[in-house]
Protein backbone atom coordinates (compact mmCIF):
# COMPACT_ATOMS: atom_id res chain seq x y z
CA UNK A 1 0.00 0.00 0.00
CA UNK A 2 1.00 3.59 -0.49
CA UNK A 3 2.34 4.88 2.84
CA UNK A 4 -0.43 5.92 5.20
CA UNK A 5 1.79 8.67 6.64
CA UNK A 6 4.65 10.81 5.38
CA UNK A 7 6.00 14.30 5.89
CA UNK A 8 7.36 16.95 3.57
CA UNK A 9 9.11 20.17 4.58
CA UNK A 10 5.97 21.93 5.89
CA UNK A 11 3.24 19.31 5.68
CA UNK A 12 1.99 16.00 7.01
CA UNK A 13 0.16 13.51 4.78
CA UNK A 14 -1.99 10.90 6.50
CA UNK A 15 -5.09 8.78 6.09
CA UNK A 16 -8.53 9.93 7.15
CA UNK A 17 -10.08 7.68 9.77
CA UNK A 18 -13.68 6.54 9.40
CA UNK A 19 -14.95 9.27 11.75
CA UNK A 20 -13.47 12.12 9.66
CA UNK A 21 -15.93 12.26 6.76
CA UNK A 22 -17.28 15.61 8.03
CA UNK A 23 -13.73 16.98 8.08
CA UNK A 24 -13.14 15.85 4.49
CA UNK A 25 -16.44 17.43 3.46
CA UNK A 26 -15.62 20.74 5.17
CA UNK A 27 -12.19 20.90 3.49
CA UNK A 28 -13.81 20.35 0.12
CA UNK A 29 -16.67 22.77 0.85
CA UNK A 30 -14.17 25.57 1.51
CA UNK A 31 -13.72 25.69 -2.28
CA UNK A 32 -17.46 25.78 -3.05
CA UNK A 33 -17.23 29.28 -4.60
CA UNK A 34 -15.25 27.64 -7.45
CA UNK A 35 -18.39 25.74 -8.54
CA UNK A 36 -18.92 28.32 -11.29
CA UNK A 37 -15.63 27.18 -12.85
CA UNK A 38 -15.67 23.49 -11.81
CA UNK A 39 -18.94 21.69 -11.18
CA UNK A 40 -17.26 19.08 -8.97
CA UNK A 41 -17.06 21.72 -6.22
CA UNK A 42 -20.81 21.43 -5.64
CA UNK A 43 -22.23 20.16 -2.35
CA UNK A 44 -21.89 16.38 -2.02
CA UNK A 45 -23.65 14.22 0.58
CA UNK A 46 -21.59 12.93 3.51
CA UNK A 47 -21.93 9.37 2.20
CA UNK A 48 -19.64 10.32 -0.73
CA UNK A 49 -16.81 11.18 1.68
CA UNK A 50 -17.47 8.07 3.76
CA UNK A 51 -17.22 5.98 0.59
CA UNK A 52 -13.92 7.64 -0.42
CA UNK A 53 -12.41 7.04 3.03
CA UNK A 54 -13.53 3.39 3.00
CA UNK A 55 -12.26 2.82 -0.54
CA UNK A 56 -8.89 4.30 0.38
CA UNK A 57 -8.55 1.95 3.37
CA UNK A 58 -8.85 -1.22 1.25
CA UNK A 59 -5.66 -3.27 0.93
CA UNK A 60 -3.92 -2.82 -2.41
CA UNK A 61 -0.78 -3.97 -4.19
CA UNK A 62 1.47 -1.82 -6.43
CA UNK A 63 0.31 -3.65 -9.55
CA UNK A 64 -3.42 -3.30 -8.83
CA UNK A 65 -5.38 -1.35 -11.43
CA UNK A 66 -7.33 1.73 -10.32
CA UNK A 67 -5.95 1.54 -6.76
CA UNK A 68 -7.54 4.52 -4.99
CA UNK A 69 -5.90 6.51 -2.18
CA UNK A 70 -7.06 9.54 -0.21
CA UNK A 71 -4.55 11.42 1.93
CA UNK A 72 -5.33 14.23 4.34
CA UNK A 73 -2.91 17.15 4.26
CA UNK A 74 -2.12 18.96 7.51
CA UNK A 75 0.35 21.58 8.65
CA UNK A 76 3.12 20.52 11.02
CA UNK A 77 1.03 22.25 13.71
CA UNK A 78 -1.76 19.75 13.04
CA UNK A 79 -4.25 21.93 11.14
CA UNK A 80 -6.01 20.01 8.36
CA UNK A 81 -5.75 22.13 5.20
CA UNK A 82 -6.78 19.82 2.37
CA UNK A 83 -6.49 16.44 0.77
CA UNK A 84 -5.26 14.69 -2.34
CA UNK A 85 -6.79 11.75 -4.17
CA UNK A 86 -4.72 9.32 -6.24
CA UNK A 87 -5.57 6.42 -8.50
CA UNK A 88 -2.62 4.20 -9.34
CA UNK A 89 -2.46 2.43 -12.69
CA UNK A 90 -5.35 4.45 -14.10
CA UNK A 91 -6.40 5.02 -16.86
CA UNK A 92 -3.57 2.71 -17.89
CA UNK A 93 -0.78 0.69 -16.29
CA UNK A 94 2.12 2.78 -14.89
CA UNK A 95 0.03 5.95 -14.89
CA UNK A 96 -0.71 7.93 -11.74
CA UNK A 97 -4.07 9.72 -11.93
CA UNK A 98 -4.79 12.67 -9.63
CA UNK A 99 -8.60 12.96 -9.41
CA UNK A 100 -8.55 15.82 -6.88
CA UNK A 101 -6.24 18.14 -5.01
CA UNK A 102 -8.22 20.19 -2.53
CA UNK A 103 -6.48 22.93 -0.56
CA UNK A 104 -8.42 25.41 1.57
CA UNK A 105 -8.30 28.95 0.12
CA UNK A 106 -6.47 30.28 3.19
CA UNK A 107 -3.45 28.13 2.27
CA UNK A 108 -3.48 28.68 -1.49
CA UNK A 109 -0.85 30.91 -3.08
CA UNK A 110 1.84 30.04 -0.50
CA UNK A 111 3.79 27.42 -2.45
CA UNK A 112 2.14 24.56 -0.57
CA UNK A 113 0.42 23.22 -3.69
CA UNK A 114 3.82 22.69 -5.34
CA UNK A 115 5.09 21.02 -2.17
CA UNK A 116 2.04 18.73 -2.13
CA UNK A 117 2.47 17.69 -5.76
CA UNK A 118 6.25 17.20 -5.50
CA UNK A 119 5.99 15.19 -2.29
CA UNK A 120 3.10 13.05 -3.50
CA UNK A 121 4.80 12.20 -6.80
CA UNK A 122 8.05 11.33 -5.00
CA UNK A 123 6.26 9.03 -2.52
CA UNK A 124 4.25 7.38 -5.30
CA UNK A 125 7.41 6.73 -7.31
CA UNK A 126 9.04 5.09 -4.28
CA UNK A 127 6.02 2.79 -4.03
CA UNK A 128 5.71 1.71 -7.68
CA UNK A 129 7.04 2.58 -11.15
CA UNK A 130 5.08 5.19 -13.06
CA UNK A 131 6.03 6.91 -16.27
CA UNK A 132 3.24 9.45 -16.40
CA UNK A 133 0.95 11.44 -14.11
CA UNK A 134 -2.41 12.65 -15.40
CA UNK A 135 -5.37 14.71 -14.25
CA UNK A 136 -8.32 16.56 -15.61
CA UNK A 137 -9.03 20.24 -15.20
CA UNK A 138 -11.89 22.42 -16.35
CA UNK A 139 -10.77 25.23 -18.64
CA UNK A 140 -13.21 27.54 -16.88
CA UNK A 141 -11.11 27.09 -13.71
CA UNK A 142 -8.24 29.27 -14.86
CA UNK A 143 -6.49 29.25 -11.46
CA UNK A 144 -6.38 25.44 -11.43
CA UNK A 145 -5.24 25.27 -15.05
CA UNK A 146 -2.39 27.72 -14.37
CA UNK A 147 -1.41 25.87 -11.20
CA UNK A 148 -1.17 22.47 -12.91
CA UNK A 149 0.64 23.95 -15.91
CA UNK A 150 3.27 25.43 -13.55
CA UNK A 151 3.67 21.96 -12.00
CA UNK A 152 4.69 20.61 -15.41
CA UNK A 153 1.34 19.17 -16.49
CA UNK A 154 1.59 20.76 -19.91
CA UNK A 155 0.90 17.86 -22.28
CA UNK A 156 -2.73 17.95 -23.42
CA UNK A 157 -4.02 14.39 -23.70
CA UNK A 158 -7.66 15.20 -24.44
CA UNK A 159 -9.59 18.37 -25.20
CA UNK A 160 -13.05 17.49 -26.37
CA UNK A 161 -15.01 16.62 -23.28
CA UNK A 162 -17.92 18.96 -22.61
CA UNK A 163 -20.00 18.21 -19.54
CA UNK A 164 -23.41 19.76 -18.99
CA UNK A 165 -23.92 20.11 -15.23
CA UNK A 166 -25.80 22.53 -12.98
CA UNK A 167 -27.45 24.17 -15.98
CA UNK A 168 -24.31 25.03 -17.94
CA UNK A 169 -21.43 23.57 -19.93
CA UNK A 170 -18.02 22.83 -18.46
CA UNK A 171 -15.08 21.99 -20.69
CA UNK A 172 -12.72 19.38 -19.36
CA UNK A 173 -9.19 18.73 -20.58
CA UNK A 174 -6.82 15.98 -19.53
CA UNK A 175 -3.24 17.06 -18.82
CA UNK A 176 -0.20 14.86 -18.28
CA UNK A 177 3.40 15.05 -17.17
CA UNK A 178 6.19 12.53 -17.64
CA UNK A 179 7.58 11.22 -14.34
CA UNK A 180 10.23 8.69 -13.31
CA UNK A 181 12.38 7.69 -10.35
Amino acid sequence: MLPSYWESKNLIFSTFNTTQAELAKSLFASNHPKVAQDHTFRDWPICEYEALISKSALLKRPEDLEAFYLRKISTKEGDAIGYIQLELNFPEKECLWIPMLCLTPKYQGRGLGKEIVDSTLAVALEYAPFDKAMLNVYVENIDAFRFWFKQGFNQIEQFDDTEHELGRDYHCIVLSKGISR
